[in-house]
């Protein structure tokens, strides 16, 4: 009776959790019942900054880096994918959020359920997660804005250098007070 019981909420559990993420990914019938996206997708930087009031991160070619994804989150949050160049399946997700937009909210990552650990980088306190070997996250806070990185492909030494010599170095340097 106890397995059949617990069977059965698993069962269910799974059944809304499917339900709700083909919901979720099926944008036509979200839009059918009157939710947005919050999410919109561009095809240039120029207007994903034009349309946020800001100038997100960017990892440059100079990094090694190219830009294949280019999105606002709620119309406030930049988030940009760029593929290592030659090596497409190392990628990093580069977000940038002002403070003002939501002063509540203390890291903009989208990753849960990992152990942070703080480090300073260039002045900056940086909290760093490991994801999986070749998976890791960091964010932080320079200024008035926030940000985050998600790496695919790569070793720790490698994403702590990123860090290092790109995105929190730009950070501190061009988006201070």
């Amino acid at each position: 009776m106890k397995y059949t019981v617990k069977r059965t909420a698993v069962l269910a559990c799974a059944a809304l959790m499917i339900g709700s993420v083909s919901l979720a990914a099926s944008t036509p019938k979200v839009q059918a019942m009157g939710l947005p996206n919050p999410i919109v997708t561009y095809d240039t930087y120029e207007s994903v900054v034009k349309d946020a009031g800001f100038t997100p991160l960017y990892l440059t070619r100079d990094a090694g880096f190219s830009c294949y994804y280019l999105s606002l989150i709620g119309k406030n949050t930049a988030d940009i994918g760029f593929q290592r160049l030659g090596q497409p399946e190392t990628t990093v997700r580069v977000r940038t959020m002002p403070q003002k937009a939501d002063k509540s909210i203390k890291d903009i990552s989208g990753i849960y359920s990992v152990t942070w650990k703080d480090q300073v980088i260039d002045g900056v306190t940086v909290s760093i997660a490991k994801i999986s070997d070749t998976s890791y996250a960091a964010h932080w806070k320079v200024g008035d804005y926030q940000f985050s990185a998600q790496a695919t492909g790569m070793s720790a030494p490698e994403f702590k250098a990123l860090l290092e010599n790109s995105l929190v170095d730009d950070s501190a340097h061009y988006f201070v007070k």
